[in-house]
């Protein structure tokens, strides 16, 4: 906007001009004060600053990200959270229709009661939207307060099958535990030629017990014969007696849909005693700290994930070259989900334009076929996501890619294990 100033000279009349005969005298022009003048310039000035400070407030999205940053499990977190920070760098860069994303980190500790805690200091901070934990026993009981609230959340990488069901701001950017349950119960009978399975339960875990669940019900449907169920507990430390059961069964394969530290261990033990079943998993073992595991890693074994940085798409490559350059390691798949995470919440926003809770939850609701990393992403009327699923083989300490499974079954990338 520009204030123009009128600054036409006026017109004097000569001293020796003669005047018209009975001209009448002008009337002296009421002159406005200096003061007045300088007062009514500030006043045009701070309303026009008032106006461009309100109009970018409202292109300033923040979004409060619900992550363990302390406790255990949070080593594998940092993956996590880098993955959301690139994206946001990216996107303020770009500054697109003057979009700027301010992301504020509330600590869970790593447990659900604290997890509930977090959420309500990230939507009293006034975060438009919320990004929920990894585990789902935490991202339930957010979910729940963001509902409450009435906050939009995205479930990065918390795959419980109810995290959506809480209700209609709830969203889920990742697959869910009965879609990967589903594909490794498939993969056991048709590839593997599984007859039996093991299943092995950390009681402790929601995320543990829906794929034990989801799991069963396919393999049995499958004609499979479940011989054994043996339940744990999260970082029990002692898992002798549950290997000795789980050889004691004879199964062919060994369903452990635990998370990696857990995982490590009891793979240490099932080398050492000898044990021929074969480990399935889900995504659970994705976290770069099991990787780094290497000579622990079972010598053969499969588990799910939702990317993978062997991917050759140019989407996945720019981002794994520029995660590389920003963190100086390579990203694991819960780095690419919430990068696309991120990149969803902002093209709600553009979508909003007033970034009310309300209007992103209505943006969310109607977002269809945005492009991500780890795939399109387009959110059902109950907020999941349907993507396609990746199978995971570890050969000899070495993990890599076997094959993609689509929402349709077929199969991308078909090797045989």
């Amino acid at each position: 906007m520009e204030y123009a100033m009128d600054t036409s000279p006026c017109r004097l009349l000569p001293a020796h001009a003669a005047r018209p005969p009975f001209a009448t005298p002008p009337k002296p022009r009421a002159v406005t004060p200096p003061w007045r003048r300088v007062a009514a310039l500030f006043f045009c000035m701070w309303c026009l600053a008032a106006s461009y400070t309100v109009a970018h407030a409202q292109t300033v999205l923040h979004i409060g990200f619900v992550i363990g940053l302390t406790g255990p499990g949070s080593p594998e977190e940092s993956d996590i959270w880098n993955g959301a920070l690139l994206a946001v760098e990216e996107i303020n860069a770009a500054a697109p229709d003057g979009l700027r994303i301010v992301m504020t980190a509330h600590d869970t500790r790593n447990t659900p009661i604290t997890a509930k805690s977090a959420a309500k200091e990230a939507i009293a901070a006034g975060a438009a939207i919320l990004f929920a934990p990894s585990y789902s026993s935490q991202a339930l009981e957010v979910a729940k307060v963001a509902q409450e609230s009435g906050v939009p959340i995205i479930s990065v990488i918390a795959t419980h099958p109810d995290i959506t069901d809480v209700g209609d701001h709830v969203f889920r950017v990742c697959f869910d535990d009965n879609a990967q349950a589903t594909v490794l119960a498939d993969f056991a009978r048709q590839d593997l030629a599984a007859k039996t399975a093991a299943i092995l339960t950390d009681v402790t875990s929601a995320y543990a017990l829906a794929m034990s669940d989801a799991f069963r019900k396919r393999f049995l449907e499958l004609g499979g014969t479940v011989v054994a169920e043996i339940e744990y507990k999260m970082r029990q430390r002692q898992f002798d007696a549950v290997v000795e059961e789980a050889a004691r069964s004879g199964a062919d394969v060994v369903f452990m849909p635990g998370y990696w530290l857990d995982a490590s261990m009891m793979i240490k033990l099932m080398h050492e005693a000898g044990l021929t079943a074969i480990p399935l998993a889900g995504d659970g073992w994705g976290s770069s700290r099991f990787q780094d595991l290497r000579g622990d890693l079972p010598r053969r074994a499969y588990y799910t994930d939702h990317w993978d940085p062997g991917m050759t798409d140019a989407r996945s490559q720019r981002f794994i070259a520029a995660y590389a350059g920003r963190f100086n390691r390579r990203p694991v798949a819960g780095s690419a989900l919430a990068y696309d995470a991120v990149h969803v919440a902002a093209k709600a926003a553009g979508t909003a334009g007033i970034l009310s809770p309300e209007a992103l939850s209505k943006a969310l609701s109607d977002m269809r076929d945005v492009p991500g990393v780890t795939g399109a992403l387009a959110f059902s009327p109950g907020g999941g996501i349907t993507k396609s699923v990746h199978i995971m083989e570890i050969r000899n300490g070495k993990a890599g890619l076997l094959r993609t499974v689509n929402p349709d079954g077929t199969a991308d990338a078909r090797q045989t294990p």
